[in-house]
């Protein structure tokens, strides 16, 4: 009987607790919850913007953010209609494998979002970007990696020298900015360029794609570069549509750099620039210390330029041209197909200019314009050496330094 009554007592005390713990099932979680992101977030280290969410309630997640966390993006398309507000050092990231979309196309014009030191040390990874164009001044490092920029509209009845806001991504005075592994796109009715860097430093714009040689490929520049110093532009590839070369208005230059002091260019891969005054794969001027090696170039060159409109860099000095291909559909005795170099003054003056092994099938090598200073250009080195020209054409300044050319 003894057995028998505690086998009851323990049945009983078992069976309480049972109870107890199924209502605790429903008690009511403590503490203010007003979204339940914040508890999702637990998981993954950060705050979440979730799927749906409109722009005030994004704002509201990088608010309150602290400087050093990454705020995750689920997948879905979010109608941005106004500024996404940043905050320095927090960073706004993918979190799964599909690019979150940003998308301004309901705007009857490009969204430009204005930035400044609120983007120092953010960093935008794996986000698509429709119809948004941002320009960050001041800031510092700031990355943005395999993202997408597309459907960006130009502004009604502009051209190429009337509207300088057809970039996606404009960089004034900023410092040890990253632009890499992200994807650029122009449409058909709205041409534009992609990334450009203004009186900033240390800037390296690496292994991104502008265009796809066709639908997304209407670019009137890919890159511009009027650093103040340290660019280094690698492993980019630009693909323009040819059908935009018919359009002088909107048709700059592949890669264009001008009123620069420490400027790489190596190693990019360049097509649909027309070999013309408007085109050129890469146009550099009135500037200093410029390397341009390893490139391919398609259909157009290397255009090396000295223009007296711009005083306050009154030279082109230290460039070297090395170890690029460049393929041009036929051989013409000109600047702009191959490898030119022009100056339109006397008054001012190049500097140490060095060609050297570069393979032009078909492609020209000009440098003879009557206002080249011959002692200047062989300075330090300049010369044309060990270029192959194939049947195209070299034609020199007389006393330029060359040799091994064939």
């Amino acid at each position: 009987m003894k057995n028998r009554n505690l086998q009851l007592l323990w049945l009983t005390v078992l069976t309480l607790a049972i109870i107890s713990c199924k209502k605790s099932d429903h008690a009511p979680i403590t503490g203010s919850v007003k979204n339940n992101s914040l508890l999702k977030a637990d998981a993954v280290s950060g705050p979440i913007i979730e799927t749906g969410m409109t722009l005030t309630q994004i704002n509201a997640v990088i608010a309150g953010a602290s400087a050093g966390q990454t705020v995750y993006v689920q997948p879905g398309t979010y109608t941005i209609t106004g500024k996404i507000v940043m905050k320095a050092g927090v960073s706004i990231v993918k979190q799964t494998t599909t690019n979150p979309v940003f998308d301004a196309t309901s705007l009857p014009n490009e969204l430009t979002i204005d930035y400044t030191t609120d983007v120092s040390g953010v960093l935008l990874s794996g986000l698509t970007f429709w119809n948004i164009r941002m320009q960050i001044t001041g800031s510092s490092k700031t990355s943005v990696k395999y993202c997408i920029f597309d459907y960006g509209k130009r502004t009604p009845n502009t051209n190429k020298t009337n509207n300088l806001k057809d970039d996606y991504l404009e960089y004034i005075d900023t410092d040890s900015a990253l632009v890499s592994n992200s994807v650029f796109c122009h449409r058909s009715t709205d041409p534009g360029r992609g990334v450009w860097m203004k009186g900033s430093t240390n800037t390296n714009v690496l292994n991104n794609t502008f265009g796809n040689g066709g639908t997304t490929g209407y670019f009137v520049c890919g890159i511009d570069d009027n650093s103040q110093s340290n660019s280094l532009l690698d492993g980019n590839t630009l693909n323009r549509n040819t059908v935009l070369n018919t359009v002088d208005s909107l048709t700059d230059h592949g890669i264009y750099g001008h009123s620069f002091d420490g400027l790489t260019i190596s190693n990019n891969n360049i097509s649909g620039w027309p070999a013309n005054g408007n085109g050129g794969s890469v146009k550099v001027r009135n500037g200093q210390h410029v390397s341009i090696s390893n490139n391919t170039m398609n259909g157009s060159g290397v255009l090396l330029y000295e223009y007296s409109n711009l005083p306050a860099y009154p030279y082109l000095k230290y460039v070297t041209v090395t170890a690029n291909t460049i393929n041009i559909s036929a051989p013409a005795g000109d600047l702009y197909h191959g490898i030119g170099y022009y100056r339109d003054n006397s008054t001012d003056t190049e500097y140490s200019i060095n060609i050297t092994g570069n393979l032009l099938p078909d492609g020209s090598i000009v440098m003879n314009g009557s206002n080249i200073n011959v002692a200047s250009f062989n300075a330090g080195g300049g010369g044309v050496f060990n270029n192959d020209t194939a049947s195209g054409y070299l034609l020199l300044k007389t006393g330029i330094n060359n040799s091994g050319n064939y």
